[in-house]
């Protein structure tokens, strides 16, 4: 399961004749062994003015950015899509104050599987349909982002048909994921496939949306 921890530290001072647009905060990104998470993408959406302004945290889980005074929700990029965690306000300054000591901490555990939802192949065959590209892309930049991480391709079917015949749709079906994946810059050696047919449902394959939840492509983080 995601866990998430977020330590947050603003202090605002006053001194006559002084001015200062943006916040200046320090960032850091470590996991619950208190370990840097590097090349962590974080992202503070202004939900005032629906503006973004993100980064990505160096090899020791530092990030530094400025932010205007708002109201912010704090996001993280994983390789399940983005996830919202927590909101921040950087407040607005009066007369002669100034922003100082603004740091963030935030704890961070990734999931380690997770099933890829908004993938739709074609029936009984191991054709993307288009409208599954918006969420592979989402994956693509994210192992581009995290270029040391290898993942497990696994794929499933339900119970209807032959055994034999789920078993290598499953794979093919695999396959199909990893080859979306190669196409569009990740490397082949990054990824393991594998076809599990019938065999571990998560659902009872009695009814259709059973059988739905069991037809599935799931990652696996190595």
């Amino acid at each position: 399961m995601k866990k998430i921890g977020l330590l947050f530290v603003l202090f605002i001072f006053a001194i006559a004749g002084f001015s200062q647009e943006k916040a200046h905060v320090k960032i850091r990104v470590i996991d619950f062994k208190d370990q840097p998470i590097p090349q962590a993408e974080v992202f503070f959406h202004n939900t005032r003015e629906n503006s973004v302004i993100s980064g990505i945290t160096n090899a020791t889980g530092n990030l530094e950015l400025d932010l205007p005074a708002g109201l912010y929700t704090v996001r993280l990029k994983t390789m399940n899509g983005n996830k919202d965690y927590t909101e921040i306000e950087i407040p607005t300054l009066g007369p002669n104050e100034f922003y100082n000591n603004i740091n963030i901490i935030i704890q961070f555990e990734e999931d380690k599987s997770f099933t890829l939802t908004d993938l739709y192949f074609e029936t009984g065959k191991s054709i993307i349909k288009p409208e599954s590209y918006a969420k592979l892309n989402e994956l693509v930049a994210y192992l581009k982002l995290k270029s040391s991480l290898k993942i497990q391709i696994s794929g499933h079917t339900d119970n209807q048909g032959e055994e034999e015949a789920n078993l290598t749709l499953s794979k093919n079906r695999a396959n199909a994921v990893r080859d979306y994946l190669v196409k569009n810059g990740i490397q082949t050696s990054r990824i393991i496939t594998v076809g599990l047919g019938e065999t571990k449902p998560i659902a009872s394959n009695d009814t259709e949306s059973g059988r739905a939840f069991n037809r599935r492509i799931e990652i696996q983080i190595l």
